[in-house]
């Protein structure tokens, strides 16, 4: 199977370490990919794909079957999740790929362009988080494409995120090392300046 980890990654935190970590061991993930999003993506702060891939590819060398897709950052305009699978189903024909969502975009799932598709064709990783029930959510609303869904416990609760990191110059554990020494080589997101 192959697992594909969608995200702005502005930067690739701790976190999203570990979801890999825990995927690539919970999972028969045969090859795992972190799927950057492109700079034509409308999110206020982000800073260029160059950095962001690079800061990932930073990450995959400490993850085994990891590596960074470009699917996204290479295209002329914003792709859909389907889309961005669909590309991928193609270069790997024989493969499941499955798709990682936390649980609150569970919820949030029937508003996304061509969901049905996407959970036809796909299947789906969703890690329990924040007391959300997330059994409860794929029997009622996506009842008929139960088997599609892949389940995973939560590995504990990080509180952290990319935001965390720029908005508090001096916390630098929320990176891997070799991340926020990348930040500061390169003066981003007002460090090392």
């Amino acid at each position: 199977m192959i697992v594909v980890f969608g995200g702005s990654f502005n930067p690739p935190t701790i976190a999203h370490d570990q979801i890999a970590k825990h995927i690539l061991k919970q999972t028969d993930c045969e090859q795992f990919f972190f799927l950057p999003v492109g700079d034509q993506y409308p999110k206020k702060g982000l800073i260029s794909s160059h950095h962001r891939v690079n800061m990932l590819n930073l990450v995959c060398k400490q993850l085994p079957h990891a590596s960074v897709s470009m699917i996204e950052v290479e295209a002329d305009r914003v792709l859909t999740s389907f889309e961005t699978l669909s590309i991928m189903k193609k270069q790997y024909p024989t493969q499941d790929i499955a798709f990682v969502i936390g649980a609150d975009n569970l919820k949030d799932l029937p508003n996304w362009v061509q969901y049905e598709q996407l959970i036809q064709q796909f299947k789906i990783i969703v890690f329990r988080r924040d007391d959300i029930d997330v059994d409860q959510i794929i029997k009622t609303q996506f009842g008929l494409y139960y088997d599609q869904f892949i389940v995973l416990n939560s590995f504990g609760k990080m509180d952290v995120s990319s935001t965390m990191y720029r908005e508090n110059l001096n916390r630098s554990d929320l990176v891997l090392a070799c991340v926020d020494q990348y930040v500061k080589e390169h003066q981003l997101y007002g460090r090392g300046e």
